[in-house]
């Protein structure tokens, strides 16, 4: 995976999240703000920064941020 891509990711992920740095072994459902909200404005990045589009479901299964990141980034 390109390095640039993956601190794109890393970053985006953050952001949404409101967290100050997130890592690929890390389980981005435990943080303080995850819920149907927050789900639904991480589907929307994914889809708009990286093209991915993913189903609620779909993010809810990924149970790592690294999991997810292979899921998007391939």
């Amino acid at each position: 995976m390109n390095e640039e891509r993956v601190q794109e990711f890393l970053a985006g992920l953050a952001d949404v999240l409101e967290v100050p740095s997130i890592g690929p072994g890390d389980d981005y459902r435990q943080t303080p703000l995850w819920g149907s909200l927050t789900a639904f404005a991480l589907k929307v990045m994914l889809q708009q920064r990286f093209g991915c589009a993913l189903t609620l479901k779909e993010l809810d299964a990924q149970p790592t941020a690294g999991d997810l990141m292979a899921r998007v980034l391939g």
